[in-house]
């Protein structure tokens, strides 16, 4: 359950549900995009070697590779989770087909059973999935792991929604971690170079959302826009309990609404604005006509009194 909204109120949002929203738009509409290509590189790689050397591929169940170098879930592929279950609730392994025909199969024995429902690395395969690759895959390095693991902790105080988190350390301290994730994957310089540019520019967002007063109602319409992508996004999210995902769609909603008043109020300020220059153009044109009878009947004045 979500806490109280924390943070100064400003048009119904909070500083911190501010800072949630930014930091939820970084992580899952910046970063996973971005770096789920390079994931998928490597896992493709480390599965085409074991299907040489440990012929993964075409395996028995009593052959299969159990552990690599963690414990392999063979339940979540091939439908093995839908077989009966051994008395005590085990998993009746003799009954498994354990043959990986994918490395996107290869992956989903990596992840918990209920993250395994990916059949690509889309947008389904999502930042719980992603970071727990990262943290448990053998082709990955020990930088990457811990990294992966710090990105992993704010990803699960960002589903939780757990707002008092969000103050401006919490919200600096996850940009600084999902940049350190960036730099330790050692992707070609170029993309790295775009992807902490474009971390950055979203880092600066949120400080701006917080601080602007009126904000830009252009920076409002891009944050509109990319949460109705986020509210998309999290309903393919991996959840254990989907109380969890529905209210994490619940305060997405929330906030999209806040968001909608503060751009209507922002709006209003602005033809308020235009209205009082409008007549304040309107009296100074006034008083430039009263200042030109003025001169017009000086000028009368000083021809009579010279004649």
């Amino acid at each position: 359950m979500a806490s109280a909204s924390s943070g100064s109120s400003h048009h119904g949002l909070t500083e911190n549900q501010k800072r949630w929203i930014v930091a939820g738009i970084a992580l899952n509409k910046i970063l996973m995009p971005q770096i789920r290509p390079y994931v998928e590189q490597g896992i493709k790689t480390e599965y085409n070697n074991l299907k040489t050397s440990h012929n993964i591929d075409g395996q028995s169940t009593s052959g299969r590779l159990k552990k690599w170098p963690q414990p392999l879930k063979y339940e979540n592929i091939n439908g093995n989770d839908g077989h009966p279950k051994l008395s005590g609730g085990k998993y009746d392994y003799s009954l498994f087909d354990c043959r990986v025909a994918s490395h996107v199969d290869f992956a989903r024995l990596y992840v918990e059973n209920y993250m395994a429902k990916f059949n690509a690395f889309d947008d389904h395969c999502d930042a719980s999935a992603v970071v727990s690759l990262l943290g448990r895959m053998p082709v990955f390095s020990a930088a990457v792991k811990t990294a992966a693991g710090d990105v992993r902790m704010a990803r699960n105080d960002w589903a939780h929604c757990v707002f008092s988190k969000w103050d401006q350390v919490k919200f600096l301290q996850s940009f600084t971690e999902m940049e350190q994730l960036v730099k330790v994957m050692a992707l070609p310089i170029a993309d790295e170079g775009k992807l902490l540019g474009d971390l950055k520019d979203w880092e600066t967002k949120g400080t701006l959302l917080c601080m602007s007063s009126p904000v830009d109602p252009a920076l409002i319409q891009l944050v509109q826009q990319e949460l109705k992508s986020l509210q998309d996004d999290v309903k393919n999210m991996s959840v254990e309990c989907e109380t969890e995902k529905a209210n994490v769609q619940s305060e997405l909603q929330n906030c999209a609404c806040f968001l909608e008043e503060l751009k209507q109020r922002v709006e209003r300020l602005e033809i308020g604005q235009q209205n009082t220059e409008l007549r304040a153009g309107r009296i100074e044109n006034r008083v430039g006509d009263v200042e030109n009878r003025v001169s017009v009947v000086e000028d009368k004045m000083f021809k009579y009194e010279g004649n």
